[in-house]
C-alpha cells in the first residue's frame, strides 16, 4: 500500500481507488527504464519506516544504557516490557516484512539491464540507487535508536543520570554489571550520582560499602578475578542463593568481605518476580493455529470474491494474494536466522542466515519479474497475479532491510573491526 501511495498511482492511474487522481505522491518509481525516477525505488518509503521502527525497538543493552530491559523507549515498569514474544513478532515479523531487500535489489537490476527504449540501461543511476537505499535506511535506523534514547531519558530520568555517570567509569576501565539490581548496580562501581544512598540506613549501607572497598581492584575490565566476582554477586544479589563453597574459599583468599555482602542481602527486601505473559492463552499453539486458519479463510474468500473489473480491484486482489504467501517467507527468514554466527573459524561473525534469506529472496523476485516480462498473457489475473504475489509477498517478507541495516550498524560500532560492515554490505549487494 505504501508503494502504491508514493508512486504506483502516478505510473498507473486508478490502481489506488481511494486516492484522488490529483493528489498522489509522485515520489517513487518501479525501476523500469522507460521512464525517469527509478533511483528512488518503489519500496524506499517502506524501508525507511521499517528501519526506523527497528531502531525504536532496540533493547537498552544494545543502546549502551545501564539497565537491561527489552524496549528502551518504554518506562521500566511498563507491562509491555515482559511480552518478549510480541517484541520478536514486531522486530522479525513486522519490521522484517515491512522492509524488503528483494524489491530494492530487483528494481536496481532492472535499471541496469534495461527494459526498453529510449532508456535501455541506467547503470549509473542504479548504482546511486544502491547507495541511496543503503544510506537512507541506515540513517533511518540510527534515527530510530536516537528517538528511543530520548524517550528513555524522558521516562527514566534517574537511569539516564546513571547512563551519563557510566561514561566516566567506562573510561576508567571499571566493569558495570547490568544484571545486578538497580541500587547495587549503581553503588558498587561508585557512580557519581549525588542522590545515591539517600534514605538508606548508614549502618546497612556500611555493609555494602565494605564489600565494595574489598573488591574494588577486581571490578576492572580484564582483571583475572572479575568472572569470579560476577558469579558471587549474581548468586547473592540476583538469584538470592547461598554462595558455593568454591566461591566462599576464593573470596576469603582474595580478601573480599563476603560476610558484609551477606549481611547486606539479609537486610534487603527481595525483589518481586512478575509473572510472565508468555503463558497467555493467545500464545497457546492450538489458539495460534486457529487464528491463522481463520485469517487464511478470510483471505481465501476475499481472493475469490474480488472481481478484476478495474485496475483498482486488480491491485487489491493482488494484495490479498500476496498476503496469503507472505507468512511462509517471514517464517523461512526467521528459521534461517538460526544460521547467523554459525560459520566456522574467522567467518563466525558473518550473519549467514540473513544473507541467505536476502540472496534467495532476490533470486526468486528477479525470476518472477523476468517471467512476467516475457509472459504472452498480460490480461489474465492468475498468471500475472501469482508472479506478483510471490514477488511482493513471499520474496518481500523473506528478505529484510531492517535486520540488514541493524547488523551493519552493529559491525560499524565495533572498534577496529568496522571493515566487517563494508564486507557484509558488499557480500549482500554483489
Amino acid at each position: 500500500t505504501i508503494a502504491q501511495l508514493f508512486g504506483e498511482e502516478c505510473a498507473n492511474p486508478g490502481t489506488v481507488g481511494w486516492l484522488a487522481a490529483s493528489s498522489p505522491l509522485c515520489v517513487t518509481a518501479d525501476g523500469s527504464t522507460e521512464r525517469e525516477g527509478g533511483i528512488i525505488f518503489a519500496d524506499l518509503p517502506s524501508n525507511i519506516l521499517g528501519s526506523f521502527l527497528m531502531g525504536m525497538m532496540q533493547t537498552t543493552t544494545s543502546l549502551g544504557l545501564p539497565v537491561a530491559v527489552p524496549i528502551a523507549w518504554l518506562s521500566l515498569g511498563s507491562w509491555f516490557q515482559d511480552w518478549d514474544i510480541i517484541h520478536l513478532a514486531i522486530r522479525t515479523g513486522f519490521c522484517g516484512s515491512l522492509t524488503t531487500f528483494s524489491s530494492w535489489n530487483s528494481e536496481m537490476v532492472v535499471m541496469i539491464i534495461g527494459t526498453g527504449d529510449p532508456y535501455t540501461t541506467q547503470i549509473i543511476r542504479a548504482l546511486f540507487g544502491y547507495i541511496i537505499g543503503m544510506e537512507v535506511s541506515l540513517g533511518s535506523y540510527v534515527m530510530g535508536r536516537k528517538v528511543a534514547e530520548w524517550a528513555f531519558r524522558s521516562k527514566n530520568p534517574s537511569d539516564w543520570e546513571e547512563a551519563e555517570a557510566l561514561v566516566e567509569k567506562k573510561e576508567q576501565g571499571v566493569y558495570i554489571n547490568r544484571e545486578l539490581p538497580e541500587f547495587e548496580r549503581r553503588f558498587l562501581p561508585n557512580l557519581d550520582m549525588p542522590s545515591l544512598g539517600a534514605g538508606i540506613e548508614p549502618e546497612r549501607l556500611e555493609m555494602l560499602d565494605k564489600w565494595r572497598s574489598s573488591t574494588e581492584e577486581a571490578r576492572r575490565v580484564g582483571h583475572s578475578d572479575l568472572e569470579m566476582l560476577k558469579g558471587i554477586e549474581k548468586a547473592v544479589l540476583v538469584d538470592r542463593e547461598q554462595v558455593s563453597h568454591d566461591h566462599e574459599v576464593f573470596a576469603q583468599d582474595a580478601g573480599w568481605d563476603l560476610k558484609s555482602l551477606m549481611i547486606w542481602t539479609q537486610r534487603s527486601v527481595p525483589r518481586p518476580v512478575n509473572p510472565t505473559p508468555n503463558d497467555h492463552f493467545l500464545f497457546k499453539p492450538a489458539v495460534a493455529v486457529t487464528i491463522v486458519a481463520l485469517l487464511y479463510v478470510f483471505l481465501f474468500i476475499a481472493l475469490f470474491s474480488i472481481e478484476t473489473v478495474s485496475a483498482y480491484l486488480v491491485t487489491y486482489r493482488t494484495m490479498v494474494y500476496a498476503a496469503m504467501v507472505a507468512p511462509p517467507g517471514a517464517l523461512l527468514r526467521w528459521h534461517l536466522s538460526g544460521w547467523n554466527g554459525q560459520l566456522p573459524g574467522s567467518l563466525s561473525w558473518f550473519p549467514a542466515g540473513t544473507w541467505a534469506a536476502n540472496v534467495f529472496g532476490c533470486m526468486v523476485s528477479i525470476i518472477c519479474i523476468a517471467l512476467e516480462y516475457i509472459s504472452p498473457v498480460k490480461n489474465g489475473f492468475w498468471r500475472i497475479g501469482t508472479l506478483r504475489a510471490v514477488k511482493v509477498g513471499f520474496s518481500g517478507c523473506l528478505t529484510t532491510v531492517s535486520t540488514f541495516v541493524s547488523e551493519v550498524h552493529g559491525f560499524s560500532q565495533k572498534p577496529h573491526r568496522s571493515d566487517r560492515a563494508y564486507a557484509y554490505i558488499m557480500a549482500s549487494l554483489d
